[in-house]
């Protein structure tokens, strides 16, 4: 089960750091376009729940037998998701954006590297 979400991690976050950092302007374009049409509330309850996810992954981490890989993995990713979603909700501008996009495209790459050096460990 941990190889495949390790797996799933490695693709959904090499994916989402290769766009942000190839394409930051553009997608930045493309995330101001749908946030303009979404309430800033439903984005911040979206990233609570994101962070809510991380905390369940972070309070299974903690448990005698939680302690693999992938639980810690899944952890880190749904906290930088949820960090994503509050700071698109708080900071809308295109620079702001653009910004970000660049900064996640990095994290979520880094994620996306760590995730397939532990592998090996799964």
């Amino acid at each position: 089960m941990g190889k495949y979400y390790i797996w799933f991690v490695v693709i959904v976050a090499g994916l989402a750091g290769a766009i942000r950092l190839l394409l930051p302007r553009r997608f930045a374009e493309l995330q101001a376009e749908r946030l303009r049409q979404r309430p800033v509330s439903r984005e911040r309850a979206k990233s609570l729940v994101f962070l809510a996810v991380g905390m369940v992954f972070g309070s299974i981490y903690a448990i005698p037998w939680g302690r693999q890989a992938w639980v810690a993995i899944g952890t880190i990713f749904s906290f930088i998701s949820a960090a994503e979603c509050f700071f698109q909700a708080q900071f809308r501008s295109l620079d702001a954006l653009i910004f970000q996009s660049r900064l996640l495209g990095i994290l979520y790459l880094g994620l996306a590297a760590g995730s397939y050096l532990m592998l090996s460990r799964v």
